[in-house]
């Protein structure tokens, strides 16, 4: 071996002078490392957002759409008890007004049933219809309501 340094001078010399220096980079890394200057359209996010807000008012319409027919199909289905309920309310309002027609004419049965209703909080309207006549719906709102459907 020899003892000259002539050798590795030059290559300390080299690695130093390169110090300074950026290692070269291919021409296709150095293109895509550089910012683009052009400016990406707007068009396909918003298309994007516009669809998805599409889409869900889309599913709203529909859930609501099904609400409803579920809240027509309740009520329809109610009905039939909600007549009944309004003719026992319409014959026990009858019943109390003849109650309270007979306590007025001096019947004392009468008169003690009127006034243990009214002890209880339960007032009686005399003027609630003639006695044994029955009131039926009005046909325009039997027709409205069957009009909706």
């Amino acid at each position: 071996m020899s003892t000259s340094a002539g050798p590795l001078q030059t290559v300390v010399a080299m690695r130093d002078s390169k110090a300074g220096e950026t290692p070269p980079v291919p021409p296709a890394a150095a293109a895509a490392a550089r910012p683009t200057a052009a400016m990406r359209s707007p068009f396909v996010p918003l298309l994007l957002g516009l669809t998805a807000l599409l889409a869900v008012l889309a599913h709203q319409a529909w859930q609501l759409d099904t609400e409803r027919r579920q809240l027509l199909a309740a009520r329809d289905a109610g009905a039939p008890q909600l007549a009944a309920a309004t003719q026992v309310r319409r014959t026990l309002d009858l019943l109390a007004a003849d109650t309270q027609r007979l306590a007025d004419a001096g019947n004392a049965p009468a008169r003690a049933l009127v006034d243990e209703l009214r002890r209880r909080g339960i007032t009686i309207q005399a003027a609630a219809g003639t006695p044994g006549t029955t009131t039926a719906p009005p046909a325009a709102a039997t027709e409205a309501t069957a009009s909706r459907r």
